[in-house]
């Protein structure tokens, strides 16, 4: 089994609320009088759109710590790198 995305990982739980909610909207469409299915869609998007839109600032809060970990350590192992390249190689004994 493959190691999951930590961005996956992080985005999962909004992931999942969001899905969800879309359940919801489909099943408040299509549950009721036939007749008046058209008029159940604009309502049941509108709700949709405002649930989706709540959901965003925990997804952003979620992500940034995932960029902020591969980005600080995408930095510190250039600065290792770096350092590697000033340290004078160990000298080796005459033969």
């Amino acid at each position: 089994m493959t190691t999951p995305s930590p961005a996956l990982v992080a985005a999962a739980p909004t992931l999942i609320a969001g899905l969800t909610d879309l359940k919801q909207c489909l099943t408040t469409i299509l549950t009721g009088d036939p007749t008046l299915l058209v008029a159940r869609i604009a309502p049941a998007v509108a709700i949709l759109d405002g649930q989706l839109t709540l959901l965003l600032p925990g997804l952003l809060n979620a992500e940034e710590a995932v960029a902020a970990s591969a980005a600080t350590g995408g930095i510190d192992n250039l600065i290792a790198k770096l350092q590697a390249l000033q340290t004078p190689p160990p000298a080796t004994p005459a033969a």
